[in-house]
């Protein structure tokens, strides 16, 4: 497998350039949309913080018309699920929250009340959501335990050549979220000795958690943006699905 750590490869930056040069097959498209979205519907996501759609957008387009399935592990007012559902023209929306949130369902938008922490609470999920996700995204409560936990339990659910996508890494270098002395427990370490060993090292994950992200993760990309304070990791799924 190969294991890659970069804020924009090399492939990614001919991914741009083909959106936005003279070159693109779709003329009608101008590179810059989900940004524009994530403004409109006034995300953190966009300009007005992390900047996380300029880099995003690389990687979402090819699938913008195909996409079937996007998760979203965290919910709010709603924001960023109506940014997806408009983007992603032909995807169901779900979204994951402690808090009730079905004020916002509609045909294509789904919300699941769940703790992010609570792995009988992500089996339901996955049980009444099923698998095959083209994205899931955790944007939840940012603690070491709730990336980790979720990160194990849902990765499953991806499709394979899907993402995972673990935001606000940068929590990692803050005291509040549960990050003990030492920095061990963090997932920005937890994602370093990755890209360093190809293992996954958690003790949030039971061994046959991390057997499972080993095997079945093809690369992951960590990167930085808005000036280098906010971190964001995108987590591919490999196309053949290893042990489980």
């Amino acid at each position: 497998m190969t294991r890659m750590n970069a804020c924009l490869t090399a492939a990614l930056i001919l991914a741009l350039g083909l959106l936005s040069g003279p070159g693109c097959a779709n003329r009608e498209y101008r590179f810059g949309e989900l940004t524009r979205l994530a403004d409109k519907y006034q995300t953190d996501k966009g300009t007005r913080l992390h900047h996380y759609t300029e880099v995003y957008e690389g990687f979402f387009y090819p699938m913008k018309s195909s996409a079937r399935k996007i998760c979203e592990i965290g919910v709010l007012e709603g924001a960023s699920l109506h940014m997806f559902a408009e983007y992603f023209e032909s995807a169901v929306i779900y979204g994951i929250d402690i808090q009730d949130a079905s004020r916002l369902n509609s045909d294509r938008i789904k919300t699941f009340v769940a703790d992010q922490a609570d792995r009988k609470q992500l089996a339901a999920f996955a049980d009444a959501g099923g698998a095959d996700f083209d994205i899931i995204l955790d944007d939840g409560g940012h603690s070491m335990e709730q990336q980790q936990v979720s990160f194990a339990r849902l990765f499953r659910q991806v499709r394979p050549g899907g993402y995972y996508i673990i935001e606000d890494v940068h929590t990692s270098l803050l005291g509040d979220y549960g990050v003990e002395p030492g920095e061990g427990n963090s997932t920005l370490t937890m994602i370093n000795r990755f890209v360093r060993s190809g293992r996954i090292e958690s003790k949030y994950m039971t061994e046959e958690e991390k057997r499972y992200l080993d095997y079945n993760i093809v690369f992951c990309n960590l990167m930085s943006t808005n000036n280098g304070t906010s971190i964001t990791c995108i987590f591919k799924k490999a196309l053949g699905v290893g042990p489980r």
